[in-house]
């Protein structure tokens, strides 16, 4: 499982990276006004902003997409992962700022991943759109 390009794969947008830390920074907000009222309910918001921290770590770094030389591995986010061979995709298309992709599992099962077009980057999705379709015609 050799990567063909360290850095070839597909981002997440800026506008889907930052999302995480604008609620952990509303969380805090939330938690410094309930300290007026020591209660367990006030610490609420604080494990919410850790949370809502951790998934804006996580984010800052996630390809959504990754390819390799046999398969790419499409992660949407913290959960969920899935690698699919070259060999199975069946089409590539974009339906109402949705991506699909149709893919045959190893059970001879017809899958689609659906992925929004803003989680991408726009000026990536061009090279997503030209590996996969030549992929597909291989």
């Amino acid at each position: 499982m050799t990567k063909t390009d360290n850095n070839f794969g597909i981002e997440l947008s800026s506008k889907v990276k930052y999302k995480p830390l604008v609620f952990a920074l509303f969380m805090i907000g939330l938690c410094l006004i309930s300290l007026q009222d020591i209660s367990i309910a006030s610490m609420i918001p604080l494990g919410c902003a850790i949370v809502f921290f951790g998934l804006y770590a996580f984010n800052k770094k996630l390809k959504v997409f990754k390819f390799f030389e046999t398969h790419f591995v499409f992660q949407p986010g913290v959960i969920g992962k899935t690698s699919v061979p070259y060999s199975a995709l069946k089409s590539f298309a974009v339906e109402k700022k949705v991506i699909v992709i149709t893919y045959e599992n190893s059970n001879g099962k017809e899958k689609k991943i659906r992925c929004l077009v803003s989680q991408i980057e726009p000026k990536q999705f061009p090279l997503l759109e030209s590996t996969l379709k030549s992929k597909i015609n291989d």
